[in-house]
């Protein structure tokens, strides 16, 4: 007959070997098992693509990891970002810390559609400066367009005196008045010169 005392010590072997090797607070909870990717199925899951963390601890983050290979937007890079599909994706499929049409290869490329209006209008209006798209097709739109900035009733973008002297991120770029390009390189500011 095998003592109870003798067929628990493989157990509390098996629990003391797990921890040390894990070096866990929790033995029970292993979360650095849970992959990079999951089943991909859940909104949840499909995020560990695109946090910026080695979720599964194997020294690969999100698109780095095979496991994210066609997830998301790591199912989306390419060389270059000027397709209509990949200017619409919400992906930076080319690498270069910016999005579709917040992206020069998008909204400067003449064969890319879904970043312009389908009519070639004046963009100086308060709509026309927030919709995300270029209306005059000059390749710049919204606040990054100078007739957005300088337009009278648009004083959520920085590029008047009004607004490059008021400290406050008009355009919410990341930075203020005089430091932003709308204000500091648009000569019909002056209280930046």
């Amino acid at each position: 007959m095998t003592s109870p005392t003798r067929s628990l010590l493989p157990v509390v072997a098996l629990a003391l070997v797990a921890v040390w090797a894990c070096d866990r607070e929790d033995p029970a909870d292993f979360p650095w098992m849970i992959s990079e990717c999951l089943h991909c199925e859940a909104a949840a899951e499909l995020a560990l693509c695109g946090d910026e963390a080695d979720n599964d601890e194997d020294g690969l983050t999100d698109c780095e990891d095979p496991e994210c290979d066609g997830v998301g937007c790591c199912g989306a890079l390419a060389d270059e970002e000027e397709t209509d599909q990949h200017c619409s994706d919400g992906c930076d499929n080319d690498g270069d810390g910016f999005t579709d049409c917040a992206d020069y290869s998008c909204s400067k490329n003449p064969l890319v559609m879904v970043c312009k209006a389908p009519v070639e209008t004046p963009e100086e209006t308060v709509e026309t400066c927030s919709d995300g798209i270029d209306n005059d097709w000059d390749g710049y739109f919204d606040c990054s367009d100078y007739s957005c900035m300088e337009a009278p009733e648009v004083t959520f973008c920085e590029g008047s005196d009004a607004t490059c002297s008021d400290n406050i991120d008009n355009d919410g770029n990341g930075f203020v008045d005089c430091n932003d390009f709308g204000c500091s390189k648009n000569s019909s500011v002056t209280v930046c010169d």
